[in-house]
């Protein structure tokens, strides 16, 4: 078994489960409180020295090596405006992947902020 260097919760979802919800959904989705992120699948993420593993309703397994881009932030998909308070607290973690896969990754998520900053780090550690 790989060492575990980080592990935590998680919500997540593909790209295309983001862009299949409806856009007055994603507009308002940050004006309400105590509603989770936006995401389609839940679990337990974990960060071995060879891939990301993610475990839950959902299994999937991110080689490092198949990591296209990393980013730590908003964009068309997964807008400030999906966020309460737009984003001032967290942002979501994009990572592209084998051949153009997209996941955004939410990790340990409080209602306030989460560990995504230092995952983003850690994985760009690990792919230095």
């Amino acid at each position: 078994m790989d060492t575990i260097l980080l592990q935590g919760s998680v919500y997540w979802a593909y790209d295309y489960e983001i862009e299949d919800k409806e856009e007055w959904l994603k507009t308002i989705a940050g004006l309400f409180s105590f509603n989770p992120p936006l995401h389609k699948h839940q679990g337990v993420i974990a960060l071995t020295p060879g891939a990301i593993e993610i475990s839950g309703d959902h299994h999937l397994r991110v080689p490092l090596g198949s990591i296209e881009q990393i980013y730590l932030g908003f964009d068309s998909v997964f807008p400030a405006s999906s966020v309460k308070n737009f984003g001032l607290f967290w942002k979501p973690l994009r990572i592209t992947f084998s051949g153009g896969q997209v996941i955004y990754l939410i990790i340990d998520y409080t209602g306030i902020q989460t560990q995504n900053p230092l995952w983003a780090t850690s994985i760009s550690e690990l792919l230095a």
